[in-house]
């Protein structure tokens, strides 16, 4: 996923670059913030004048840099205007490939059985303390989430049990500094934890159990158990497995099997990573 700065006001000086090398580096901020407003409503396109008027950068800066994306393939051109290019999946298919994580996830996951009839993933937590989903194996799930589901999603934290589980590994102070920061949660379903209070109480029974849960709060019908696992090869220090399965089709047994082969998966990544 691509991050970036929000778009700071235009400066009345400029500064001479120390060497040609820094001329490249305002170009690349720009391109950087043009591809974030792009993913971030990765359906529509948008035309020179309103990238112009979102980041407030020249209109003549915008046409270059989204020109040269194009033929990096990186962005796509409509008489619309402009959407992400399927350059950025052959790019993101690399990054994972080369997460030796991702691998030994597949690894683990070999040994479910198909009938198990859910999704497996695996998450990070980023800086924005959203859920990072790094591979995704699906078990016969039957479930077509579409933008809901998949490898680069981001999801709050707060909403989704390999967010919680990943929330519950941090420090304290960390925890508070970033719930006195944060102002209102984010909300996906009306289930979705909102609260700080309810947060908080949600993440001492995680760092009680190792378990943590998401019942309808990332969408509707859908229900979610994780677990994280302390790894050095991530930033944080931390990874979540978690695994999703229709409401309406967890039987007792089947939410047995689903927390057991949870276990199972946790276990053979800890000895793993």
């Amino acid at each position: 996923m691509i991050t970036t700065k929000a778009a700071s006001k235009k400066k009345t000086t400029k500064q001479v670059p120390a060497s040609g090398a820094r001329l490249l580096v305002p170009a690349l901020d720009r391109a950087m913030q043009i591809l974030a407003v792009l993913e971030a409503s990765p359906r529509r396109p948008y035309t020179v004048a309103e990238i112009t008027q979102m980041l407030d950068i020249p209109k003549s800066s915008v046409f270059n840099i989204c020109g040269a994306l194009v033929e990096g393939q990186l962005l796509r051109r409509s008489r619309e205007g402009f959407q992400l290019g399927r350059g950025l999946v052959q790019l993101g298919s690399a990054y994972v490939s080369s997460v030796n994580i991702v691998g030994e996830f597949y690894d683990a996951c070999r040994a479910v059985p198909p009938e198990l009839g859910a999704v497996i993933q695996l998450a990070v937590i980023d800086d924005k303390f959203d859920a990072v989903y790094l591979a995704l194996q699906d078990c016969n799930s039957g479930l077509r989430l579409g933008l809901g589901g998949g490898v680069g999603r981001r999801v709050p934290a707060n909403c989704t049990a390999c967010g919680k589980a990943l929330l519950a590994t941090l420090p304290e102070t960390e925890l508070e500094r970033w719930l006195a920061s944060a102002g209102q949660l984010p909300k996906l379903t009306p289930r979705s934890i909102v609260t700080k209070s309810k947060l908080l109480q949600e993440i001492a029974e995680i760092r009680s159990s190792g378990i943590a849960h998401d019942e309808e709060e990332t969408i509707t019908g859908l229900c979610c158990v994780a677990s994280a696992l302390p790894t050095p090869h991530v930033d944080g220090g931390f990874v979540a497995v978690s695994i999703s399965a229709q409401r309406d089709l967890l039987t007792a047994k089947r939410k047995t099997d689903i927390r057991q082969t949870l276990s199972r998966i946790c276990e053979t990544l800890r000895h793993r990573i």
